[in-house]
């Protein structure tokens, strides 16, 4: 007959200890979001690096297809500009502060983007802080950060100042529209 050996109750213990800290470990680093909210960007003050990109096509340009935000940035907009050192504009930071302070209202969508603009801050290391795409077809409504909500105009009067003449025509012409 062959005893079977049993692990010390010490080895199992530490075993155990061991596997609850690593446990507590990775559940701390993962309820830490490593990512820099826009409120706490302006907190920081760090701003000299900051940019702002808007893709922009007009509303009254007809597609086959609703726009995603990658058809959108990989090459169907009309504009694309990028404005580096975005808090040397005048009105940036107040703008920039009212972003943060807009509560967002969630909105149940059950049908596709139809991107039309989308903005993004970004660090100048590349990490976005802030991105908002507009919707056109169907229900008017906003997604910010990829949570869908209901449209509010701060989020057009942050782009306004950076929009050629003729988009920023066509744009309140939409909106005046809805």
């Amino acid at each position: 007959m062959v005893k079977k050996r049993s692990m010390p109750p010490e080895i199992l213990i530490i075993l155990l200890i061991l596997i609850l800290a690593t446990a507590l470990v990775v559940n701390h680093m993962n309820s830490r979001n490593s990512s820099v909210t826009l409120s706490e960007f302006i907190e920081q003050g760090d701003s000299e690096d900051l940019s702002l990109t808007i893709y922009f096509l007009a509303p009254n340009i007809p597609f086959r297809f609703p726009l995603s935000v990658a058809d959108l940035i990989g090459g169907f907009y009309q504009y694309r500009i990028t404005v580096q050192g975005v808090y040397q504009e005048d009105h940036i930071f107040d703008t920039l502060q009212k972003l943060a302070d807009v509560e967002l209202v969630p909105v149940k969508s059950e049908s596709r983007v139809d991107a039309r603009i989308h903005y993004v801050f970004e660090t100048g290391s590349g990490q976005s802080i802030f991105d908002v795409t507009w919707r056109w077809s169907g229900e008017p409504y906003i997604i910010v950060n990829g949570l869908v909500v209901k449209e509010n105009d701060i989020f057009f009067e942050v782009i306004k100042p950076f929009l050629p003449v003729n988009a920023l025509n066509e744009l309140e012409r939409h909106l005046s529209r809805r």
